[in-house]
């Protein structure tokens, strides 16, 4: 054989593959590959508005051909209004040189969007699998088996006690929370110059607890809509979910449930919670210098 291919006259040439010609041109795979890129159509809608006679299967192949498109979760994001924007900016404006006033901020929330759940933190549980061995698996009840919502404040001088919420919030619950954990926490500090940050949830921003908060000499920060990532406590809630959740654990009752959400609150480290009061004159200087490009 290696012969015959040094001695061969003409030149080797391939047979013809036999295969079925492919039934689009590179103008269609281009035009395919840009109502993928640049309009939110499914492979279904982009094979019936191409108008070209080919399959589902034929449009997904010319799509991945492209190396610039891969299949991607779209990842969700505040409906942000140019008011929106403009208020934020205004915000961050106002409070980049607050400097030691960060100290006498209490910053609260209440754990609503994603509450502590039996099953883990919305049944998601990831872990790193090892391909030798069998897949591991984690019971999953309906509804996460059942969850514990939470309210909390801190401060750099401390933490509010935490509040265990039962149904459905309005401003009457909000307020009898305020006075069970807010105030005597403001007791407990003396009274000294504070400001108290709280969203703007109906329960918050309702004349009631507006009256009770004014009869309280409790001073309100000015806070914009849709502005929660301003809020470190968000931060303190992944803290506090890992440590609830640690080594994939879950619950099988709401009262254990309740107990360790506890025991990870009142367990926090005094210094993570002054690092993130400390990190928000960065933060506010971070969200100026990229122009909130996020959002």
């Amino acid at each position: 054989m290696i012969y015959r291919v040094l001695t061969r006259k003409k030149p080797y040439e391939p047979k013809p593959r036999s295969a079925r010609p492919r039934v689009t041109d590179i103008r269609s795979d281009r035009r395919i590959q840009r109502m993928a890129s640049s309009q939110k159509m499914s492979v279904h809608e982009i094979t019936r508005t191409s108008q070209l006679q080919i399959s589902k299967n034929t449009v997904h192949r010319r799509i991945i051909e492209s190396v610039y498109m891969i299949h991607a979760k779209m990842a969700p994001r505040l409906p942000l209004s140019n008011l929106h924007i403009s208020e934020r900016l205004q915000r961050v404006r106002n409070h980049v040189s607050y400097g030691d006033k960060w100290m006498t901020l209490l910053f609260s929330d209440e754990k609503k969007k994603k509450k502590m759940e039996l099953d883990g933190p919305e049944g998601n549980i990831k872990y790193w699998h090892d391909l030798r061995k069998e897949p591991r698996s984690f019971f999953s009840r309906q509804s996460g088996g059942g969850s514990v919502m939470v309210w909390a404040a801190f401060g750099f001088n401390g933490q509010v006690g935490l509040a265990l919420l039962d149904g459905r919030q309005n401003s009457p619950k909000y307020i009898e929370t305020l006075e069970n954990h807010l105030m005597p926490f403001s007791e407990n500090i003396g009274r000294q110059n504070w400001e108290y940050q709280h969203d703007n949830a109906p329960t918050h921003i309702s004349s009631a607890t507006k009256n009770y908060l004014n009869s309280k000499n409790v001073t309100v920060l000015e806070w914009p809509p849709m502005i929660p990532d301003l809020n470190p406590i968000e931060n303190e809630w992944g803290i506090m979910s890992r440590k609830v959740y640690e080594n994939g654990r879950q619950f099988y009752s709401v009262y254990a449930l309740k107990r360790a959400t506890e025991s990870a609150w009142y367990n926090l480290e005094p210094e993570i919670l002054q690092t993130l009061i400390i990190s928000m004159e960065k933060t506010c200087i971070r969200c100026l210098t990229e122009k909130w490009k996020d959002y």
